[in-house]
């Protein structure tokens, strides 16, 4: 009965995005994709092993809902890659934001994957033939699912984030746990939900760890060309960076401007915006007229005299982070947390909202002592005049105010990145391969 529910809610849902498609362009691009899938395959991959192109490769599929499960596919696909040249990657979306912003490395392809069906299904895996497949985080479409399973190939979900409530611990998802048993793996990001998964009968579930980790650390790693204009204003006081900020973060901002001036008089603030359009970079300018701010946009004429710069464009925050000293973290006000684990890699501890629960990492912030969460005005103020005055302390002992001076978190929020890797070069080398010579797990 509730396998019927769900193909038939999909085949509403079709029909909306057929429809939506006439005027909301990203459901056109979700529907065109949905389309050319009809006409893509298998024969139109181009491979290359040492420059000549060839047909003779294996063909990893990984399943991605968007852009941040394509940033934990990453790593995956790299190590996977760099253990065989004959590996090539068909990376899948569903959604046109992950597909239209995945940068593919060499011997990777994207596409859409339909939507979920029996028969539709059945013909993208005709279509493509996958000798292997993996999941990202929780991405369990039944029919695509079952196909896998069918086609008898080493099939796994990778960087899975479990909680006691999980639907999948429910009745309704029996047809998923079924299925689920049968993976060859089920890699869990930590010890406590590999339990959780390992008393909820997931037998084939082993801790895997965070590859969202090993993206950040890596980034950590990367050379990097110093911006001419961010980069020096950044380096001339201890800088607060709000990351993916909306409204309730620039607010909680203007209030302590206004209870703490005095504090904020030696630091410095980037603004970050979730949303870089100039009407919202406009509301944050006059919303906070006190502290000047200046849009990145227009230049930062008089560096000096710039307290507050608005980063308005995209692909820069991750590298000012580098440069950074603490970060408040948007998005938990609203739906959910942004991203931490970037300003965490660079040493930044991080200030959030209270909607961090679908987000694993946040908790393990908060236990390690380096995450703080915060709920209204007051406790922002708590919080953050508490982790400035640290800082301030650390300086005032150093005997001059040097910049350079990281938090005293610092040490322990980069270490803490490092050492929650993935062992992805372990599921490579040993892992993938065994499965392939071994076949299916016992519970199949």
């Amino acid at each position: 009965m509730i396998i019927a529910l769900y193909n038939l809610g999909l085949v509403i849902y079709g029909w909306l995005i057929q429809l939506f498609s006439l005027w909301n362009p990203k459901a056109r691009a979700l529907f065109e994709g949905w389309q050319l899938n009809d006409v893509r395959g298998r024969k139109d991959i181009i491979h290359r092993v040492n420059g000549v192109v060839t047909t003779d490769f294996e063909l990893v599929w990984i399943h991605c809902a968007s852009l941040g499960e394509f940033e934990m596919a990453k790593p995956i696909a790299a190590a996977l890659q760099a253990a065989s040249s004959q590996r090539h990657v068909l990376f899948s979306f569903f959604s046109p934001s992950g597909y239209n912003h995945a940068v593919l490395e060499t011997n990777q392809t994207k596409v859409y994957l339909p939507l979920d069906g029996r028969d539709s299904a059945k013909r993208w895996h005709a279509q493509w033939q996958p000798q292997s497949a993996i999941f990202i985080r929780y991405e369990f479409w039944y029919h695509h699912l079952k196909t896998t399973l069918a086609a008898n190939i080493p099939t796994f979900a990778l960087g899975v984030s479990l909680r006691p409530n999980h639907f999948l611990f429910s009745k309704l998802a029996s047809p998923w746990m079924k299925m689920l048993k049968k993976l060859n793996g089920i890699g869990l990001i930590n010890e406590s939900m590999t339990a959780l998964a390992q008393n909820n009968g997931l037998n084939n579930a082993f801790v895997f760890g965070d590859s969202k980790f090993n993206r950040a650390f890596d980034r950590t790693q990367q050379a990097h060309t110093p911006h001419p204009i961010l980069t020096p204003w950044l380096q001339q006081k201890p800088t607060l960076i709000f990351g993916s900020a909306w409204m309730p973060e620039i607010e909680l901002l203007q209030h302590f401007a206004k209870s703490h001036p005095a504090m904020l008089k030696s630091w410095q603030i980037l603004i970050a915006p979730h949303d870089i359009s100039a009407e919202f970079c406009d509301k944050i300018i006059t919303s906070l007229s006190q502290l000047n701010p200046q849009k990145h946009s227009d230049g930062i004429p008089s560096p000096a005299q710039t307290q507050v710069v608005i980063l308005d464009s995209i692909g820069q925050l991750a590298q000012c982070y580098r440069y950074g000293t603490m970060a408040i973290i948007g998005g938990a006000f609203g739906k959910g947390l942004h991203n931490t684990i970037e300003a965490v890699a660079f040493g930044l501890p991080v200030i959030f909202g209270p909607n961090y629960q679908k987000f694993p990492e946040a908790q393990q912030f908060i236990d390690a002592g380096f995450g703080f969460s915060v709920s209204d005005a007051t406790s922002f103020s708590r919080v953050l005049s508490d982790l400035m005055q640290q800082v301030n302390t650390q300086q005032g002992s150093a005997g001059a105010k040097d910049v350079n001076i990281r938090h005293p978190l610092s040490s322990t929020a980069k270490d803490f990145v490092e050492t929650n890797k993935a062992d992805i070069e372990k599921f490579a080398n040993l892992t993938y391969p065994k499965a392939n010579l071994y076949g299916k797990s016992a519970n199949n």
